[in-house]
């Protein structure tokens, strides 16, 4: 009996410190919030010049939630259609990706069959103007909101292509992203699917790519390529999983600090290709769902993973409703794969003091294991099984690529040469051509970038010039630079040419360079038709 009471004693005594604990939460929140509404009201009221009631608790909102993670935002009216528009994979444009170059809008990507490239807009070309309104110096929203509209509706644009004027009428089409953007035989008896996205039907676009082609082929292995693929919906990832492994298959555990947000998912597709060699192609750009994949059939050692780490996303996003047709995204829980690791790179819950996110400590890595007792570690991405180099050995080309060299140089071949035929086409001439515009170019760049550096170390502006003269740092770069290029020549030309490849309307010629050449297509090949298959995922 005396236990009995003990035990009630100690449940009331817990229920109470639980209830303290919620009304002290609950005071602090109201607290906040009145203190959060006077600062608001008092500012409207007493600020000496006018102030903009939305843009400003905009900006709040905005600060609050950047404290927490990129990953939970808040959307206004406008915001919100633009993301729902882009959950659904469906709407009214022309088929493109713009970056911002120097205030200029340049069109950096156009896909096959839309708009853009019915109209003969190229990547390269700068847009001037959309129905007479001056682009320069706008937003990538404000391009956005005149790029998109209703399918079947016009607007007037202007370009410019190597220092020529040209107007173009564009018709906006339905734009409808698919999540496999290709899929076909690399030889005999490998398939291969590329896998641009998670969109609400990638699993059965996978299912049905994957039954065309085993269905005229004799289908022993399969290359599901997730390079670039920065996720989408997690149910999709499941099924996917499922494809290759069995249905019912446990595949992901999603755990939050609400119940409502903890599940653990299981695949609901039938298998298809469950006795086929796999390889998966992951690179630093793929995230999220691409990692719920890659990981999860890692951890089953079902797959040998190939590329570079993966970008270390272990995080999962909600959207929830709020007046006035605004919405949230928030983080809501984070998900573990088979082998009960979580990928998350990132340690937002632990800020340094300037408030800059660093990686979770190596030392802090928990160790887990894969079916087959493999060692696979938590919170880096996923670490392929076989670790390629991304840049096949050059480790300039990173900057060539990023400092425009290699955009600039393909797409004025693109504007030269009007069709292509072959995957093998640069001459000697060009190649050497490139290599000399692109030491130029590059070490002028980084030379700029040593003296900047120099003149913010030092505080005698013309102390420092005097020493960089005197070390003759643009031409000795130029001079390595053109000694590396030179080196790898052939590798320059394989991946100049698959560049150029990727500015015509040729999807076919585009994947036939990369079966040709790509370093890490070729190693999958290579390893699903050798004993290293077996060896890697200790069968």
């Amino acid at each position: 009996m005396k236990k009995h009471k003990h035990l009630l004693l100690v449940c009331i005594a817990g229920l109470l410190v639980m209830s303290f604990k919620v009304a002290d939460s609950v005071f602090e929140i109201t607290k906040n919030l009145e203190i959060f509404n006077s600062v608001y009201k008092e500012v409207n009221e007493n600020y000496v010049d006018e102030v903009q009631p939305g843009t400003l608790i905009k900006y709040g909102i905005d600060a609050m939630l950047n404290k927490l993670d990129p990953y939970t935002n808040f959307y206004s009216e406008n915001q919100a259609e633009k993301a729902l528009i882009d959950r659904q994979g469906e709407y009214g444009g022309v088929g493109c990706r713009v970056r911002l170059r120097d205030k200029k809008v340049v069109v950096f990507e156009v896909f096959d069959g839309y708009a853009f490239e019915k109209s003969d807009v190229r990547p390269g070309d700068v847009i001037k103007s959309i129905n007479g309104k001056d682009l320069y110096n706008s937003s990538m929203d404000d391009v956005s909101v005149l790029l998109r509209g209703s399918a079947n509706t016009q607007f007037n644009m202007q370009i410019e292509r190597n220092g020529e004027l040209i107007n173009k009428a564009i018709n906006r089409m339905q734009v409808q992203t698919k999540s496999v953007s290709y899929s076909s035989m690399i030889n005999a008896n490998t398939a291969y699917i590329k896998l641009e996205e998670f969109g609400r039907e990638a699993a059965n676009e996978i299912k049905t790519a994957l039954n065309a082609l085993m269905g005229a082929n004799s289908v022993n292995n399969v290359v599901l390529d997730l390079r670039d693929n920065g996720g989408g919906l997690l149910n999709e990832a499941v099924d996917i999983v499922g494809l290759f492994t069995s249905k019912g298959k446990f595949v992901v555990d999603m755990r939050g600090k609400n119940l409502s947000n903890s599940k653990a998912w299981y695949s609901t597709m039938e298998a298809i290709a469950a006795d086929k060699k796999l390889t998966v192609l992951i690179n630093r750009r793929s995230a999220s769902a691409s990692e719920v994949v890659s990981g999860s059939l890692q951890d089953m050692d079902r797959a040998v993973i190939i590329g570079q780490n993966s970008f270390g996303k272990g995080l999962v996003q909600n959207y929830f409703t709020l007046p006035y047709r605004t919405q949230m995204k928030i983080t809501t829980a984070k998900y573990y794969t088979p082998s009960g690791r979580c990928i998350q790179l990132l340690d937002y819950s632990n800020r340094r003091e300037d408030g800059s996110v660093g990686s979770i400590a190596d030392s802090a890595r928990k160790i887990y294991k894969t079916a087959s007792g493999r060692i696979v570690k938590d919170g880096g991405g996923v670490l392929p099984d076989v670790n390629m180099d991304e840049f096949e050995g050059i480790g300039i080309w990173n900057k060539l690529v990023k400092n425009y060299v290699v955009f600039d140089f393909v797409n004025a071949y693109r504007n030269r040469i009007g069709t292509l035929e072959k995957t093998q086409f640069l001459t000697e001439m060009e190649i050497s051509e490139f290599i000399k515009l692109a030491s130029a170019k590059l070490s002028a760049e980084m030379s700029k970038e040593i003296a900047d550096k120099w003149h913010s170390d030092i505080d005698n502006k013309l102390d420092a010039n005097e020493l960089l003269n005197g070390l003759n740092i643009e031409s000795q770069l130029q001079t390595n630079i053109t000694n590396q290029l030179t080196k790898n020549k052939n590798k320059i030309k394989n991946l100049l040419e698959r560049e150029i490849i990727n500015r015509y309307a040729n999807q076919k010629l585009r994947y036939a360079k990369m079966f040709e050449s790509d370093i890490e297509i070729l190693k999958a090949l290579e390893i699903m038709n050798s004993k290293e298959y077996d060896k890697i995922l200790k069968k």
